[in-house]
């Protein structure tokens, strides 16, 4: 188990994608956008998933070293100075967007699995109760990794504006924390997110995702 120490970074986002944009989204990120961020110092690597069902469509994180590299005057460039794709995406097909720079505070595991449920919440003060859940569900069969994240804010940033790309598409959600399984089976994934919804209160946004790419840094050179 790693905790509060390891200080991983995370940028977690949910978004859809609007009706018959999906050949301009999917050019979109595997032409340029998830080469232009993983290739950045820092970054670990991302992985992008699509929805069983339901919205939001898409869940997306990338992952990094540390927090930090996500207020970096490298990734912030990439923020402010978006390419002509970029635009075109940000205005109106990159829509419904929840997006969070997060730490991973509780983390089991190693693997990662071709299927992860999400379960996050916009309330604060909710963290612990992710924990316990991450702990409950750490040896249910198919669970192959656990993780909590929570929102980390630069205090050090003088920039308060929204960043151009966000400007572009309008104003993002964000979560206060959030609990990510990995598992290997869709019939397992499937399993985990109905019991997450009997066993917990109905206020809590849950999905579960299909793994469809993954771009780690060092194939980016």
């Amino acid at each position: 188990m790693e905790g509060m120490n390891s200080q991983t970074g995370v940028l977690a986002l949910w978004n859809d994608c609007a009706a018959g944009h999906e050949e301009l989204y999917d050019q979109w990120y595997h032409g340029e956008h998830f080469f232009d961020r993983v290739s950045i110092k820092g970054f670990r690597m991302g992985r992008r998933h699509e929805s069983l069902g339901g919205h939001p469509r898409f869940f997306t994180y990338y992952e990094t070293e540390s927090a930090a590299v996500l207020f970096s005057s490298a990734y912030q460039a990439q923020l402010d100075q978006p390419s002509l794709l970029t635009k075109e995406v940000m205005a109106g097909v990159f829509i419904n967007v929840t997006r969070t720079v997060c730490a991973c505070v509780q983390r089991s595991g190693r693997e990662r699995g071709g299927f992860v449920v999400t379960m996050s919440t916009r309330e604060h003060g909710r963290e612990d109760e992710l924990k316990t859940t991450a702990l409950l569900f750490a040896d249910v069969s198919g669970v192959v990794r656990t993780e909590v994240w929570v929102p980390v804010i630069d205090s050090g940033q003088s920039h308060t504006e929204p960043r151009q790309e966000e400007q572009i598409r309008g104003q993002d959600q964000t979560i206060a924390s959030c609990l990510v399984l990995h598992l290997t089976r869709e019939d397992s994934a499937r399993r985990v997110i109905d019991q997450l919804a009997s066993e917990t209160e109905a206020d809590w946004d849950m999905g579960v995702y299909r793994l469809l790419s993954e771009l780690r840094h060092e194939d980016c050179r």
